[in-house]
């Protein structure tokens, strides 16, 4: 689990990056320090009672970590409009609802790492790994339920665009004729609206205005897509320690992810090799040739370009927000670019 500190601490050292003011990130530090500490207590408690193996699953990928971005995004977004507001129980409802996702998502993949240890598939089984993501949403549903409706409404709407987008992005899996639309919309639904929802209910916890609320849902939104797409550049630019996850994994899986899709449209040998990967000709030597091809085409550089682009929306829309606390929105908007130039 993550020591009592503030996410954008963790990220800034993470991931090398130095461009987020100290004093800003001392002072989300020390408002969301007891609140990172209520969801770590928190998120075991909401697992333990499983039966067995579940329990065991649960607290299996939930432990190996993770940036906490969407449970630290709905607790600053409270904290931008209420001084007192601390909405554990939903940043908890955000997290469980991810890693419930990614239990689902490694079986659908047949992926084998996930933040760099074993998918829990692979040491327990798939069905048990379905199982425990189903238990994770079970618990989403059971916390959400005692809530006022808006946001067991969001809730239903996002879980709605998590499973739309999973459909599409299987349905496309290893077609060659995925667009960059197809694209946008797999990434609205599985990435997009979980941060979404993380900023809306936050800012439905702080009390902001009903006009307040949907700017911050379309903040965290922007980010959601903007950070799709930097994970998606650094398939291709990192190395598989520093990412937690295989290598090229997504292009060995057939997902079409924008920097190849660009690659594709540029390079009619990318196609060819896509096909070959497609038929299980020597997968390994395949996503290598499709990875070169990407990197030399400006791919990489196209994809961050538009990482920027959906960035700068979210702060737009950041910064036409009536909060009351400056400071907080300050550092939204930092914690903002800071994920945008993750591996620079």
């Amino acid at each position: 689990m993550i020591e009592s500190l503030s996410v954008l601490k963790k990220i800034s050292k993470e991931q090398g990056i130095d461009t987020i003011t100290s004093d800003a990130i001392d002072t989300v530090s020390i408002l969301l320090d007891e609140g990172l500490e209520e969801i770590i207590t928190f998120l075991d408690k909401s697992v333990e009672t499983a039966p067995d193996p579940v329990t065991q699953i649960s607290s299996y990928i939930l432990d190996a970590g993770g940036k906490r971005i969407r449970p630290s995004l709905c607790l600053l977004c409270a904290k931008a409009f209420s001084d007192t507001a601390t909405p554990v129980e939903l940043a908890v409802v955000c997290e469980l609802l991810h890693n419930a996702t990614l239990l689902h998502d490694d079986v659908i993949d047949e992926g084998d790492m996930r933040r760099g240890k074993p998918a829990a598939r692979m040491v327990w089984s798939n069905a048990l790994s379905i199982l425990g993501g189903d238990y994770m949403l079970m618990r989403c549903v059971e916390i959400i339920s005692s809530m006022p409706s808006i946001y067991m409404n969001q809730f239903v709407s996002t879980l709605k665009s998590l499973v739309e987008g999973e459909i599409v992005q299987l349905r496309l899996r290893e077609s060659v004729a995925t667009s960059n639309e197809d694209y946008f919309r797999i990434v609205d639904g599985k990435t997009s609206s979980l941060f979404g929802f993380a900023s809306f209910a936050g800012a439905a916890a702080g009390e902001a205005s009903s006009s307040d609320i949907k700017k911050m849902e379309t903040f965290g939104r922007n980010i959601g897509v903007s950070f799709q797409l930097i994970d998606d550049v650094l398939d291709y630019s990192s190395d598989a320690g520093v990412l937690g996850k295989n290598l090229l994994a997504d292009i060995s899986q057939g997902k079409m992810t924008l920097p190849v899709i660009i690659a594709a449209e540029k390079n009619e040998k990318v196609v060819d090799a896509l096909c070959r990967l497609q038929r299980g000709d020597d997968v390994a030597a395949c996503a290598e040739e499709i990875a070169v091809a990407v990197k030399r085409s400006g791919a990489l550089d196209i994809a961050r370009e538009e990482a920027a682009k959906y960035t700068d929306l979210a702060v737009a829309a950041l910064e036409t927000v009536s909060a009351s606390n400056a400071a907080v929105i300050a550092v939204l908007k930092q914690l903002a670019l800071s994920l945008l130039h993750r591996g620079n």
